[in-house]
Protein backbone atom coordinates (compact mmCIF):
# COMPACT_ATOMS: atom_id res chain seq x y z
CA UNK A 1 0.00 0.00 0.00
CA UNK A 2 1.49 3.60 -1.04
CA UNK A 3 1.70 5.39 2.35
CA UNK A 4 0.34 5.76 5.22
CA UNK A 5 -3.89 6.52 4.43
CA UNK A 6 -5.40 8.49 7.36
CA UNK A 7 -8.70 9.43 8.18
CA UNK A 8 -9.91 12.75 6.70
CA UNK A 9 -10.46 15.50 9.19
CA UNK A 10 -8.65 16.41 11.72
CA UNK A 11 -5.40 14.23 10.65
CA UNK A 12 -5.96 16.71 7.64
CA UNK A 13 -4.34 19.45 10.11
CA UNK A 14 -1.95 17.02 11.60
CA UNK A 15 -0.59 17.66 8.08
CA UNK A 16 -1.05 21.13 7.48
CA UNK A 17 0.74 21.83 10.71
CA UNK A 18 3.01 19.18 10.31
CA UNK A 19 4.60 20.80 6.55
CA UNK A 20 5.00 23.99 8.02
CA UNK A 21 6.92 22.47 10.47
CA UNK A 22 9.03 20.69 8.18
CA UNK A 23 9.66 23.87 6.62
CA UNK A 24 10.43 26.39 9.05
CA UNK A 25 12.83 23.40 11.33
CA UNK A 26 16.34 24.35 10.83
CA UNK A 27 15.53 27.26 8.64
CA UNK A 28 18.66 28.80 6.98
CA UNK A 29 18.17 31.69 4.30
CA UNK A 30 21.13 31.78 1.68
CA UNK A 31 21.96 34.74 -0.77
CA UNK A 32 20.80 33.57 -4.36
CA UNK A 33 22.87 33.76 -7.33
CA UNK A 34 23.85 36.49 -9.45
CA UNK A 35 21.52 35.19 -12.33
CA UNK A 36 18.87 35.32 -9.54
CA UNK A 37 19.10 37.88 -7.76
CA UNK A 38 19.92 40.23 -10.67
CA UNK A 39 16.47 38.67 -12.21
CA UNK A 40 14.82 39.32 -9.08
CA UNK A 41 16.74 42.45 -7.60
CA UNK A 42 17.16 40.36 -3.92
CA UNK A 43 18.78 42.82 -1.81
CA UNK A 44 19.32 40.24 0.57
CA UNK A 45 18.84 36.86 1.83
CA UNK A 46 15.98 35.08 0.38
CA UNK A 47 14.41 31.77 -0.39
CA UNK A 48 17.40 30.29 -2.85
CA UNK A 49 18.24 27.29 -0.78
CA UNK A 50 20.41 23.97 -0.92
CA UNK A 51 18.73 21.06 0.58
CA UNK A 52 19.90 19.03 3.68
CA UNK A 53 19.35 19.19 7.36
CA UNK A 54 20.88 22.64 7.80
CA UNK A 55 19.73 24.46 4.80
CA UNK A 56 15.78 24.66 4.59
CA UNK A 57 13.69 27.40 3.24
CA UNK A 58 13.42 30.15 6.25
CA UNK A 59 9.60 30.37 4.60
CA UNK A 60 7.10 28.98 2.66
CA UNK A 61 4.57 31.50 1.47
CA UNK A 62 2.02 30.78 4.03
CA UNK A 63 2.40 31.89 7.65
CA UNK A 64 -1.38 31.19 8.59
CA UNK A 65 -1.97 27.49 7.23
CA UNK A 66 -3.77 26.49 10.31
CA UNK A 67 -6.20 29.02 8.66
CA UNK A 68 -6.83 26.11 5.72
CA UNK A 69 -9.22 25.00 8.41
CA UNK A 70 -11.56 28.02 7.64
CA UNK A 71 -10.66 28.65 4.24
CA UNK A 72 -11.36 25.15 3.19
CA UNK A 73 -14.99 25.35 3.96
CA UNK A 74 -15.70 27.98 0.76
CA UNK A 75 -14.58 25.37 -1.96
CA UNK A 76 -16.11 22.64 -3.60
CA UNK A 77 -15.51 19.18 -2.17
CA UNK A 78 -17.37 16.96 -4.03
CA UNK A 79 -16.53 14.05 -6.71
CA UNK A 80 -14.90 15.38 -9.74
CA UNK A 81 -13.58 13.09 -12.94
CA UNK A 82 -12.23 13.80 -16.89
CA UNK A 83 -15.79 13.51 -18.00
CA UNK A 84 -16.23 17.12 -17.79
CA UNK A 85 -12.84 18.03 -18.49
CA UNK A 86 -12.79 19.61 -22.34
CA UNK A 87 -10.04 18.52 -24.26
CA UNK A 88 -6.99 20.57 -23.87
CA UNK A 89 -3.70 20.44 -24.26
CA UNK A 90 -0.78 19.58 -21.34
CA UNK A 91 2.76 20.45 -21.82
CA UNK A 92 5.04 19.30 -19.18
CA UNK A 93 8.31 21.02 -18.06
CA UNK A 94 10.95 19.88 -15.53
CA UNK A 95 13.31 16.85 -14.48
CA UNK A 96 11.82 14.20 -14.08
CA UNK A 97 11.17 12.78 -10.32
CA UNK A 98 10.57 9.29 -8.78
CA UNK A 99 8.16 8.63 -6.16
CA UNK A 100 6.79 5.80 -4.64
CA UNK A 101 2.90 5.87 -7.51
CA UNK A 102 5.58 6.41 -10.17
CA UNK A 103 8.08 9.18 -12.12
CA UNK A 104 6.25 12.77 -13.02
CA UNK A 105 7.88 16.16 -14.35
CA UNK A 106 6.45 18.55 -11.47
CA UNK A 107 5.51 21.35 -13.79
CA UNK A 108 2.93 21.61 -16.51
CA UNK A 109 0.80 24.26 -18.55
CA UNK A 110 -2.35 24.04 -20.47
CA UNK A 111 -4.05 25.46 -23.11
CA UNK A 112 -7.05 27.58 -22.67
CA UNK A 113 -9.47 26.48 -19.46
CA UNK A 114 -11.52 29.38 -18.99
CA UNK A 115 -13.24 30.98 -21.60
CA UNK A 116 -12.56 34.95 -22.00
CA UNK A 117 -15.86 36.04 -19.77
CA UNK A 118 -15.05 33.35 -17.23
CA UNK A 119 -12.41 35.53 -16.85
CA UNK A 120 -13.69 39.10 -17.24
CA UNK A 121 -15.91 37.72 -14.40
CA UNK A 122 -12.82 37.64 -11.76
CA UNK A 123 -11.29 40.42 -12.91
CA UNK A 124 -14.68 42.77 -12.84
CA UNK A 125 -15.56 41.60 -9.73
CA UNK A 126 -12.27 41.96 -8.04
CA UNK A 127 -11.84 45.47 -9.43
CA UNK A 128 -15.37 46.57 -8.41
CA UNK A 129 -15.01 45.25 -4.27
CA UNK A 130 -11.48 46.52 -4.40
CA UNK A 131 -13.11 50.09 -5.57
CA UNK A 132 -14.32 50.62 -1.60
CA UNK A 133 -12.42 48.14 -0.01
CA UNK A 134 -8.87 48.22 -1.39
CA UNK A 135 -6.62 45.05 -2.14
CA UNK A 136 -5.06 42.93 0.06
CA UNK A 137 -1.51 43.28 0.41
CA UNK A 138 -0.70 41.21 3.93
CA UNK A 139 -2.33 38.11 3.81
CA UNK A 140 0.55 35.73 2.80
CA UNK A 141 3.13 35.93 5.39
CA UNK A 142 6.63 36.94 4.13
CA UNK A 143 5.88 36.49 0.43
CA UNK A 144 2.63 38.59 -0.13
CA UNK A 145 0.57 39.40 -3.01
CA UNK A 146 -1.70 42.02 -3.96
CA UNK A 147 -5.03 40.16 -3.84
CA UNK A 148 -8.30 39.33 -3.14
CA UNK A 149 -9.71 36.09 -1.21
CA UNK A 150 -12.08 34.23 -3.09
CA UNK A 151 -14.18 34.11 0.09
CA UNK A 152 -14.63 38.42 -0.43
CA UNK A 153 -16.08 37.36 -3.98
CA UNK A 154 -19.38 36.32 -3.73
CA UNK A 155 -19.89 35.54 -7.92
CA UNK A 156 -16.37 34.91 -8.66
CA UNK A 157 -16.34 31.90 -5.85
CA UNK A 158 -19.96 30.12 -7.09
CA UNK A 159 -18.04 30.45 -10.39
CA UNK A 160 -14.75 29.07 -9.05
CA UNK A 161 -16.41 26.26 -7.43
CA UNK A 162 -18.26 25.13 -10.87
CA UNK A 163 -15.44 25.40 -12.30
CA UNK A 164 -12.91 22.87 -9.77
CA UNK A 165 -15.76 20.62 -10.31
CA UNK A 166 -15.91 20.48 -13.99
CA UNK A 167 -12.29 21.54 -15.52
CA UNK A 168 -9.78 22.54 -12.65
CA UNK A 169 -9.46 19.89 -9.91
CA UNK A 170 -10.19 17.18 -12.86
CA UNK A 171 -6.80 18.67 -14.67
CA UNK A 172 -4.87 18.79 -11.67
CA UNK A 173 -6.04 15.48 -10.94
CA UNK A 174 -5.43 13.50 -14.53
CA UNK A 175 -1.80 15.67 -14.99
CA UNK A 176 -0.73 14.19 -11.71
CA UNK A 177 -2.09 10.96 -11.48
CA UNK A 178 1.02 9.37 -11.87
CA UNK A 179 3.16 11.13 -8.82
CA UNK A 180 -0.52 11.41 -6.29
CA UNK A 181 -2.60 8.06 -4.75
CA UNK A 182 -6.05 9.93 -4.71
CA UNK A 183 -5.54 12.67 -7.13
CA UNK A 184 -8.64 11.76 -8.62
CA UNK A 185 -10.98 11.77 -5.34
CA UNK A 186 -9.08 13.63 -2.62
CA UNK A 187 -7.83 16.95 -3.50
CA UNK A 188 -9.09 20.05 -1.99
CA UNK A 189 -8.41 23.63 -2.47
CA UNK A 190 -6.94 25.47 0.74
CA UNK A 191 -7.16 28.84 -0.85
CA UNK A 192 -7.73 30.87 -3.94
CA UNK A 193 -7.61 34.10 -4.73
CA UNK A 194 -6.95 36.79 -7.51
CA UNK A 195 -3.96 38.63 -8.23
CA UNK A 196 -3.13 41.75 -9.99
CA UNK A 197 0.36 42.88 -10.86
CA UNK A 198 0.75 46.70 -11.86
CA UNK A 199 3.57 48.27 -13.10
CA UNK A 200 1.57 51.50 -12.53
CA UNK A 201 3.09 51.68 -8.94
CA UNK A 202 1.92 48.65 -7.83
CA UNK A 203 3.07 45.33 -6.95
CA UNK A 204 5.18 44.25 -9.66
CA UNK A 205 7.14 40.53 -8.88
CA UNK A 206 6.93 37.51 -6.07
CA UNK A 207 10.39 36.81 -4.94
CA UNK A 208 11.69 33.28 -5.34
CA UNK A 209 9.63 31.12 -2.98
CA UNK A 210 7.82 27.66 -1.70
CA UNK A 211 4.14 27.33 -1.23
CA UNK A 212 2.70 25.91 1.84
CA UNK A 213 0.46 22.98 -0.47
CA UNK A 214 0.79 20.10 -2.11
CA UNK A 215 0.21 21.58 -5.60
CA UNK A 216 -0.77 24.78 -6.62
CA UNK A 217 -2.39 26.53 -9.51
CA UNK A 218 -2.13 29.65 -11.44
CA UNK A 219 -4.71 30.88 -14.31
CA UNK A 220 -4.11 34.33 -16.72
CA UNK A 221 -7.17 36.20 -16.73
CA UNK A 222 -6.06 38.73 -18.90
CA UNK A 223 -4.44 38.82 -22.33
CA UNK A 224 -0.37 38.51 -22.49
CA UNK A 225 -0.74 41.89 -24.66
CA UNK A 226 -1.65 43.54 -21.73
CA UNK A 227 1.58 43.82 -20.27
CA UNK A 228 5.27 43.29 -20.92
CA UNK A 229 7.28 40.55 -18.41
CA UNK A 230 5.55 38.56 -16.06
CA UNK A 231 4.75 34.77 -15.84
CA UNK A 232 6.05 32.06 -13.43
CA UNK A 233 9.81 32.03 -13.06
CA UNK A 234 10.93 28.08 -12.10
CA UNK A 235 14.67 27.74 -10.82
CA UNK A 236 14.67 24.03 -11.67
CA UNK A 237 14.22 24.78 -15.58
CA UNK A 238 15.70 28.74 -15.00
CA UNK A 239 12.98 30.57 -17.25
CA UNK A 240 9.46 31.94 -17.05
CA UNK A 241 6.15 30.02 -18.55
CA UNK A 242 3.83 32.69 -20.13
CA UNK A 243 0.77 31.89 -20.61
CA UNK A 244 -2.31 33.55 -22.13
CA UNK A 245 -5.93 34.20 -20.95
CA UNK A 246 -7.75 31.18 -19.88
CA UNK A 247 -4.42 28.71 -19.77
CA UNK A 248 -2.85 27.42 -16.08
CA UNK A 249 0.29 26.79 -14.76
CA UNK A 250 0.36 23.59 -12.35
CA UNK A 251 2.97 22.44 -10.48
CA UNK A 252 3.83 20.58 -7.20
CA UNK A 253 4.12 23.56 -4.25
CA UNK A 254 7.37 22.32 -2.84
CA UNK A 255 9.28 23.43 -6.25
CA UNK A 256 11.20 27.07 -6.25
CA UNK A 257 9.43 29.32 -8.29
CA UNK A 258 8.69 32.89 -8.50
CA UNK A 259 6.56 35.91 -10.43
CA UNK A 260 8.48 37.01 -12.77
CA UNK A 261 8.52 41.20 -13.13
CA UNK A 262 6.62 42.69 -15.44
CA UNK A 263 7.82 45.58 -16.88
CA UNK A 264 4.42 47.86 -18.51
CA UNK A 265 0.82 47.36 -18.06
CA UNK A 266 -1.28 44.95 -15.55
CA UNK A 267 -1.28 41.13 -15.08
CA UNK A 268 -4.22 39.29 -13.01
CA UNK A 269 -4.22 35.50 -12.16
CA UNK A 270 -5.76 33.34 -10.36
CA UNK A 271 -3.88 31.58 -7.54
CA UNK A 272 -4.78 28.25 -6.19
CA UNK A 273 -3.48 26.42 -3.22
CA UNK A 274 -4.91 22.27 -2.93
CA UNK A 275 -4.15 20.02 -0.26
CA UNK A 276 -4.18 16.03 -0.81
CA UNK A 277 -6.58 15.26 1.74
CA UNK A 278 -6.12 11.56 3.53
CA UNK A 279 -2.58 11.31 2.33
CA UNK A 280 -0.62 13.50 4.16
CA UNK A 281 2.06 11.30 5.36
CA UNK A 282 2.43 10.39 1.74
CA UNK A 283 2.13 14.05 0.74
CA UNK A 284 5.09 15.08 3.05
CA UNK A 285 6.96 12.53 1.18
CA UNK A 286 6.29 14.07 -1.97
CA UNK A 287 7.03 17.29 -1.04
CA UNK A 288 10.52 16.29 0.32
CA UNK A 289 10.90 14.42 -3.50
CA UNK A 290 10.13 18.18 -4.72
CA UNK A 291 12.43 20.02 -2.97
CA UNK A 292 15.49 20.22 -5.05
CA UNK A 293 13.26 20.36 -8.26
Amino acid sequence: RVGTIMAAGRDTWSFVALLLASYTAGASAVRPSASVASRFACTGPCSVVRRGPAHRVAMVSERQIPGYKDTMKYFYTGPYDTETLPAIGVERFGPTISVEVGDFQPIAKTTALLTDEECRTFINEAERIAATSGWSTKRHGSFPTTDLPMQDLPESLDLLNTLLKERILPALGDSFSDALPGSMTNLRVADAFVVKYSAAGGQTELKPHRDGSVLSFNIALNECAEFEGGGTWFASIDRSLRIDRGEMVMHASGVLHAGHPITSGTRYILVGFVLLEGFQNYAMRFMNACWDN
